[in-house]
């Protein structure tokens, strides 16, 4: 997978949004201008916001605490009431910060239901859509839901701008969480439409960030790239480097999402980059927990530890909620039977003991990963009905949203473990699913490679334009004619340069074929000659002469240095067949591979015995050795089945 992959649920969108023009971000009012209760209000949000900024949580709680307690009177109502719809916000973020998520979400909750303070009975809209945030950090995900809906079903009527801002942009981290990618799309957009009327568009990463992960859930491979050059363009990633870092990493699942590994890396290196220019220990959490994901899918189980070591380290204290903690043990459980190797009986029954646990929650981003990693291991160790209930978990989810790699990695998983636990009819079901996912994933990925290029050629020209349109306004006539001849370019340049993708990979496809027929040849020829070299042997009558004969034998019939080029060649026409081969037969030896690449180019057993220096009656018990170990019947051939893999 390119899961694939990591997570809009552990994003803090608006983290500090709150610096938005406020009451307490003004020109500071003269305390003579001021009644005493504003008076009085407006030093309480003063006092909260210059603790805030010095990172004294606790102090800026209980300033903000007293602030949303006030009960203004008609004269002061409006700015007072402005401070403390700030102020109200903030204090989430203050709870968050202080790595208080459970105690914020535990306040909010019963100042909501108890109505007690005015500023609750009077704006339940505001105190809706911040009490969902906190409850959502907190990991009370059904609740923050439930309340979002009701906030967002009130009028807007009376609400700002920056209001409306964080109120679509909370929604839309919420519902993407819950699974509901449409309803967080149609929010993230209507936070983007607000933010570019603002004066202050130092945010705008943000909501473009989460929209690249949403767009790419829903298969809108184009709009996602879209938004990510937006997104560079813009120039705001540069000065909010850890916007940049939940931008990246929202990336990296778009490109996971098309099996694109090389860009994986790529995009997760330069979210650490920006979570180190951060400074943010939310920024590294990010990132590690997504670098763990890709280790434990490719079983690189010594860096999976360290990545935990790493997020142990930065992750808020055990008394209050966090998705890092449900991420970390699920994580540690899945390395545990991983490393172990399925010997550790307590590690299975752990794995056992956390599907039951998951089932028992909604669905959602961080549980689907879950089992789709415990899922692999616990196959990989043998245990197999527990993998079969792992994958099947997430199997309505996964197709629920589209998410077409995951859908052909989970269906071809329980597919095989089927036709392992022998229940064909299932097994053939799976097969044929994940069948048809992989023809979706493949025409995807395609699409989103040409999206890539479309999307960042037409960016480009866009630039262009723009330049040109500022500096030739009498041109505007010309314009049209312009737009016609670029695309014309455009669609001629694209045709000829795929033409020369298709021939290129042709000719090198061509010529990496003639290397391994002359490689292969090289070595019948060699062998030939040993052979006649050793029959002369046989009949030598001289002592002298046989060990002239002898001297002339070549030392090695095939060295590391041709193994390793044949093997290089061999890699170039068919990329995936050794990975394929070991994941069918994990126990498979160099000598065993080599035996199945010959195969695989249609060697006979007499070419395949003067390519390896060997006689026909030792291929042959290589082969049927090589068959028992994949578990192939007798009906099946060695070469059919080879050549499907």
């Amino acid at each position: 997978m390119r899961i694939a992959t990591l997570i809009l649920a552990l994003c803090l969108i608006l983290s500090g949004c709150g610096n938005r023009n406020s009451p307490g971000d003004q020109a500071v009012l003269s305390p003579d201008s001021l009644s005493e209760f504003h008076n009085r209000a407006q030093l309480l949000f003063d006092e909260a916001r210059e603790q805030q900024q010095g990172e004294n949580y606790s102090a800026a709680i209980s300033a903000y605490q007293q602030l949303i307690s006030l009960e203004p009177t008609d004269n002061d109502m409006k700015p007072v009431v402005a401070l403390m719809d700030d102020g109200f916000l903030q204090l989430v973020y203050c709870y968050i910060f202080a790595g208080q998520r459970k105690d914020g979400a535990d306040y909010f909750n019963r100042i909501y239901k108890e109505k007690k303070f005015w500023f609750v009975r009077n704006h339940p809209r505001s105190v809706e859509i911040c009490t969902a945030y906190s409850l959502y950090e907190a990991t009370r995900l059904e609740e923050a839901v439930a309340l979002v809906d009701r906030a967002l079903s009130r009028e807007e009527e009376g609400r700002k701008n920056e209001q409306l801002y964080v109120d679509n942009g909370i929604a839309s981290v919420i519902y993407n969480q819950a699974g509901e990618i449409r309803k967080a799309i149609s929010c993230g957009e209507r936070s983007l439409e607000i933010i570019r009327t603002l004066e202050d568009q130092s945010k705008i990463v943000f909501v473009l960030g989460n929209l690249i992960y949403q767009y790419q859930q829903v298969g809108e491979f184009e709009k996602a790239l879209a938004v990510y050059d937006a997104l560079l363009a813009s120039g705001e990633g540069e000065k909010n480097p850890y916007g940049l870092c939940a931008a990246e990493t929202n990336i990296v699942h778009l490109y996971d999402e098309w099996g694109l590994e090389e860009e994986v890396t790529v995009h997760l290196d330069k979210a650490r980059e920006a979570a180190e220019r951060s400074g943010v220990p939310d920024a590294f959490l990010r990132v590690d927990n997504l670098s763990v994901y890709y280790t434990l899918q490719s079983e690189e189980y010594d860096k999976a530890r360290v990545l935990l070591d790493s997020m142990q380290v930065r992750m808020p204290d055990r008394s209050q909620n966090s998705f890092y903690h449900e991420f970390y043990d699920n994580y540690a459980c899945i390395l545990a039977v991983g490393e172990t190797k399925g010997k550790d009986l307590q590690a299975v029954i752990r794995a056992r003991e956390l599907i039951g646990q998951l089932k028992d929650k909604p669905l959602n981003n961080l549980s689907v990963l879950t089992y789709r990693l415990l899922g692999d291991v616990l196959a990989e160790e043998g245990e197999r009905e527990l993998a079969i209930d792992a994958y099947l978990a997430c199997t309505d989810y996964i197709q629920k949203n589209q998410l077409v790699n995951q859908q052909r990695l989970v269906y071809y998983a329980l597919g095989r473990l089927y036709a392992e636990t022998k229940r064909p009819d299932e097994s053939s079901r799976y097969l044929l699913m994940a069948h048809q996912a992989g023809l979706v994933f493949t025409e995807r990925r395609n699409a989103g490679l040409m999206s890539q290029f479309r999307v960042r050629y037409e960016t480009r020209e866009k630039e262009q334009d723009n330049r040109l349109l500022r500096s030739e306004l009498q041109l505007q006539k010309r314009t049209t004619q312009y737009y016609v001849l670029i695309g014309i370019v455009s669609f001629l340049l694209g045709t000829a340069f795929l033409l020369w993708l298709i021939l290129r990979h042709r000719a090198l496809r061509l010529r990496h074929e003639s290397n391994l027929r002359q490689m292969l040849a090289e070595w019948q020829n060699m062998n030939r000659k040993n052979e006649e070299l050793r029959l002369q042997i046989e009949k030598a009558d001289a002592q002298h002469t046989m060990q002239e004969v002898i001297n002339s034998l070549s030392p090695r019939l095939l060295t590391n240095e041709e193994e390793q080029e044949f093997r290089r060649q061999f890699c170039f026409l068919y990329p995936s067949f050794l990975s394929g081969l070991r994941k069918v037969c994990p126990t498979v030896t160099r000598s065993e591979e080599l035996l199945a690449m010959l195969v695989r180019l249609h060697l006979s057993s007499d070419e395949i015995a003067f390519a390896l220096g060997n006689n026909r009656a030792s291929v042959n018990t290589s082969r049927f050795r090589f068959r028992k170990k994949l578990g192939l019947e007798k009906e099946v051939s060695l070469e059919d089945y080879i050549d499907s893999l």
